[in-house]
């Protein structure tokens, strides 16, 4: 063979082989830090955000691979699972919860970073200037409503139209939770409404606060949205019907079908599929998190379980 057949030869063997390489080169890697539920038996909320990347042709194993940790509600180890993800070299970087979204805004300044399920005002939060398009690395999803609180204030009216004493149940480690709540006291304040805290941590403490609570006499309460109140809804719902202490949460993942009696708040669920679709997708695909906008929801709506309803003597309607 002529020196010149074999150099064609040769360059030809190479650009296939380099062909080749290209179709099998690794999928991407994918860092997700739940706030809590696991993998791949997963919370709904997880669940509508994966399914969402399977329609879009993403798949863990085939065409991704993704590196999961969770907090099962412990808000407080977000900064360590995150820096264990990241110590695995993920191309993305995916974290709920606003406690773990500041974590990861902390932790890196490099891999793009989508937020899920942020419960305050991003601004607020720090974490944007503007919710038109993403800061730096980070974008993401958001559950504020301006109007928000009052929705939720009037929904509970309509449960218990006589109340004048509201508890709020929050998580007294959560700098959102402890925002919102001066919030809710704030705007409950301005309708005549009065605030009851009812701060718990863990779901050993809830039968000692409500029992506070009740002899306060406090006319219903509402759970605030977070991955730590998230993680004990069952407890939640049982020690409610326990105490005959009327709890709504606002937060999804089955707490009505859970025996507790409403959720009152943004649907989240179908947030987590719009997040997959409309800022992961374009992640993946070589968007940067600066030229996506933040999504938010539209609206809070209210899920009744009637049976609860009317043994806690509520108006379901």
């Amino acid at each position: 063979m002529k020196l010149q057949n074999i150099a064609i030869f040769v360059s030809v063997i190479a650009g296939m082989m380099g062909s080749a390489f290209a179709k099998d080169q690794m999928p991407p890697r994918v860092g997700f830090v739940a706030g809590a539920g696991g993998y791949p038996k997963m919370a709904v909320t997880n669940q509508a955000f994966f399914d969402g990347l399977s329609d879009a042709g993403y798949k863990d194993g085939s065409t991704m691979q993704v590196v999961f940790r969770t907090a099962e509600g412990n808000m407080s180890v977000m900064p360590q699972l995150i820096n264990e993800v990241l110590a695995e070299k993920v191309d993305y970087l995916v974290v709920s919860s606003s406690p773990g979204c500041a974590a990861a805004k902390k932790a890196t300044t490099t891999v793009p970073i989508l937020c899920i399920s942020v419960q305050d005002d991003p601004m607020k939060e720090g974490l944007t200037p503007t919710l038109a398009s993403g800061n730096g690395n980070l974008v993401g999803v958001h559950s504020y409503l301006p109007d928000g609180i009052s929705q939720q204030l009037s929904m509970l009216k309509k449960l218990k139209p006589e109340a004048k004493k509201i508890g709020v149940l929050f998580n007294p480690r959560n700098e959102t939770h402890k925002r919102l709540l001066i919030e809710w006291e704030t705007i409950a304040k301005m309708k005549g409404i009065e605030v009851f805290p009812i701060p718990a941590i863990t779901p050993s403490e809830l039968q000692g606060v409500i029992s506070n609570a009740k002899s306060a006499t406090v006319d219903i309460a509402i759970g605030l949205l977070g991955a730590d109140t998230y993680a004990m809804r069952k407890e939640i719902a049982e020690a409610a019907k326990e105490n005959d202490f009327p709890i709504a949460m606002d937060t999804p993942g089955g707490y009505t079908q859970m025996g507790g009696v409403a959720t009152i708040g943004v649907d989240i669920v179908p947030l987590y599929r719009q997040g997959a679709l409309e800022l992961m997708v374009p992640l993946l695909k070589g968007a940067k998190p600066s030229q996506l906008p933040w999504i938010g929801p539209k609206e809070a709506t209210m899920k009744v379980n009637e049976k609860m309803a009317k043994e806690f003597h509520l108006t379901a309607r």
